[in-house]
C-alpha cells in the first residue's frame, strides 16, 4: 500500500502551567486550542483544510535551566476535505495524542521564555466520522467498509512556543507542526 499521511499544524492557543513546589523542576500544565490539518500522500496530492480543536494537560521536566523534557496528552481533531466519486467528502478523525518533545529553553527575560522543540508522537484513533455534501454522517467503518483506517498513527511535532511567567504559573503561546510518518487510511483514492 501507498502511504497516506496526515499532517496537522496546531496552534495552541493558550496554556496554563502550575509549578508544583516539591520539586522545582516539574511543572504541570493544561492546553487548548486548534488544529488545523489536511492529509496528503502517494494516492491524493492533497486536500483541504480542516479546522479541529486540541485540549489535553502536559508534564514538562527541566534538566538545566535551558533543556526540559515535555510528555503531553491531547485530544485532537484531524481531518480533510476531498472529491470521492465526484462528491465533496469530510473525514474527521478524532485521536488521543502522546507527545514526547525535547524543548531548548531561552530565557528572554526573568518573564519571558521561548522554546523551540521537536520530538515523536504516538497517536490512537478515539473517533472517526465521514460525511458528504449533504451533509450526511456516518461511522467510518459502516460508511466506507472497504477503506483500512489505521487505529495509530506517528508523526514528529515540532514548533516554537512563548511562555510569559506569573509568580506560580504562565501563559504560553504555541505554534505546532506535526509530519505525519504513517498511514491514517491505507486505501482511499481521492
Amino acid at each position: 500500500m501507498k502511504r497516506i499521511g496526515i499532517t496537522t499544524f496546531a496552534a495552541v492557543l493558550a496554556a496554563f502551567l502550575w509549578t508544583v513546589p516539591a520539586q522545582a523542576q516539574l511543572s504541570l500544565g493544561v492546553a487548548a486550542g486548534g488544529t488545523s490539518s489536511s492529509m496528503g500522500g502517494d494516492l491524493i496530492t492533497t486536500t483541504d483544510s480542516d479546522w479541529g480543536a486540541l485540549m489535553g494537560g502536559w508534564s514538562q521536566y527541566r534538566l538545566q535551566s535551558n533543556l526540559a523534557f515535555q510528555l503531553e496528552a491531547n485530544w485532537a481533531q484531524k481531518g480533510g476535505r476531498g472529491t470521492l466519486e465526484g462528491g465533496q467528502v469530510d473525514f474527521d478523525l478524532d485521536y488521543v495524542e502522546l507527545p514526547l518533545t525535547a524543548q531548548l529553553v531561552v530565557g528572554l527575560s526573568p518573564t519571558w521564555d521561548w522554546n523551540l522543540y521537536g520530538g515523536i508522537a504516538l497517536a490512537f484513533k478515539a473517533g472517526c466520522n465521514v460525511s458528504n455534501d449533504a451533509g450526511d454522517k456516518a461511522d467510518c467503518d459502516q460508511a466506507a467498509p472497504s477503506w483500512t483506517f489505521n487505529s495509530t498513527e506517528w508523526s514528529v511535532p515540532f514548533g516554537t512556543s512563548f511562555s510569559y511567567r506569573f509568580t506560580r504559573s504562565a501563559l504560553t503561546a504555541d505554534f505546532r507542526y506535526s509530519y505525519g510518518l504513517s498511514n491514517a487510511i491505507d486505501n482511499l483514492r481521492l
